[in-house]
């Protein structure tokens, strides 16, 4: 088992990445190294870093002699645009970071435009349940010995994808068998419930004008970063927790322990960060 961390700014590193986590997760999880950082945003386009700052956490992972990995999120038409610049501007001042994507188009551009780029299935490619009312009652012990996923693991080695990163799978088997060759890459301890282009924090910052669907669609001043809270539901025990347009639960140490045979690395957050 190697592990990673996915860092909100480029910062001090920890020895042991489990130090982040609760003792009870220090408990559970096995002893490995540190072989790589993670940066960027999974969930919102808005949040993609600057070229300057995406610069500074390639050049901390060098330091450290680990890899660096540039997160990307769904996007729009004019994301994958930004996308491709920022890759090129990276590449053009000699930095190569692996690319997870979150998006087939960005995948399929990548591709075709960086084809020497290492490129990494993210976690909203798994299209799995999420609802973390079902996450206090895991709908097995061990996820189950189907064939979900198969396809889309076909796919990612045809366009000569590393690896596929995902939360721990409610339904099991999207991680394989590891047959496929595919690096296997879990995200704790912070599942995602939900996500989406409608950000309600966005919205909310726009004051002077009380059309909510009208501010959807303009540019955002990321008031969401540096910042979460904790969100309460009636009917659920799990704490919640929303970070810009993303919700995200604590995964349970059930659901976990059903995929640590199944992974290759463990990427350990923070916090909650879209």
């Amino acid at each position: 088992m190697e592990y990673a961390v996915r860092l909100a700014n480029p910062g001090p590193l920890p020895e042991d990445p489990r130090q982040w986590c609760s003792e009870s997760w220090q408990k559970l999880l096995p002893a490995g190294p540190l072989r790589a950082v993670y940066f960027g945003s999974e969930f919102c386009q808005d949040l993609l870093p600057t070229v300057a700052e995406a610069e500074n956490f390639c050049a901390l992972a060098k330091e450290a002699d680990l890899e660096a990995l540039l997160l990307t999120p769904v996007v729009r038409a004019d994301g994958l645009s930004r996308v491709l610049k920022l890759v090129t501007d990276l590449e053009n001042r000699g930095w190569a970071p692996t690319l997870v994507f979150n998006d087939l188009g960005v995948l399929r551009m990548l591709h075709n435009e960086h084809p020497a780029t290492k490129l990494q299935a993210g976690r909203l490619i798994n299209r799995a349940l999420r609802d973390p009312r079902l996450a206090v009652q895991p709908l097995e012990a061990q996820p189950r010995q189907t064939s979900r996923g198969g396809a889309i693991r076909t796919l990612l080695l045809r366009y000569a994808v590393a690896g596929l990163e995902t939360d721990a799978d409610l339904e099991g088997s999207y991680l394989g068998d590891g047959t496929s060759n595919l690096q296997r890459v879990l995200h704790l301890p912070y599942v995602f419930a939900a996500s989406g282009r409608n950000c309600l924090l966005k919205a909310d910052t726009q004051q002077d004008d009380k059309n909510f669907a009208k501010w959807l669609s303009n540019p955002c001043p990321a008031p969401c970063r540096g910042r979460w809270h904790a969100e309460e539901r009636a009917d659920l025990s799990l704490p919640l927790w929303r970070a810009g347009n993303t919700i995200f639960y604590e995964a349970t140490q059930t659901a976990v322990e059903a995929h640590l045979a199944r992974t290759d690395r463990i990427v350990i957050h923070q916090r909650p960060l879209p």
